[in-house]
């Protein structure tokens, strides 16, 4: 996701809006059907660029309950603050005056800017901890692996733990 528009962001207040459409960055560590969409706009506020807009993607992604593997659409606003430092610096990250504030996402990549890293984190932030295959996700068997949804286990799991026994005599 390489740009060749810095003379375009060079002074304060310049501004370029960017049409995404690339397959996900690596490092995300889940895997994406398709390409990333979207738009970002980037401008120039002084010391940083500032960058906002939406972007799409589908992600495959474990059931939380049965794992099976099933797609999650993921679609979201965002805003950023991003600044005028070599992607591969680990300098970048730490430059920044105030320590309540975070450092801006570093996005030069020699002569051109490169959003991958923007992308990438954006990606991550916004994926979800836990997804499910569908709402009425049955899950697996505790007793003997079985998924739910597709079978039937005769387990017995009639044994309950014994300090939850005085519960079960509430519901009788």
């Amino acid at each position: 996701m390489r740009y060749d528009i810095r003379d375009q962001l060079s002074k304060r207040d310049g501004e370029v809006g960017l049409k995404v459409d690339a397959p996900a960055p690596r490092g995300t560590d889940v895997e994406f059907v398709g390409n990333v969409t979207g738009r970002i706009t980037l401008r120039n506020v002084g010391a940083e660029l500032m960058a906002w807009g939406r972007l799409n993607a589908l992600a495959r992604m474990p059931c939380g309950r049965c794992l099976a593997e099933h797609e999650v659409p993921i679609e979201f606003d965002f805003s950023e603050a991003c600044g005028f430092a070599q992607i591969d610096e680990p300098l970048s990250y730490t430059q920044v005056t105030d320590e309540s504030e975070p450092a801006p996402i570093p996005v030069l990549d020699g002569g051109v800017i490169d959003i991958s890293e923007l992308v990438r984190q954006l990606l991550v932030l916004h994926l979800p901890a836990r997804s499910l295959c569908r709402p009425g996700c049955r899950g697996i068997c505790p007793a003997c692996g079985a998924n739910l949804n597709e079978t039937t286990c005769d387990c017995g799991r009639e044994e309950i733990d014994p300090r939850l026994a005085p519960l079960r005599e509430l519901l009788q």
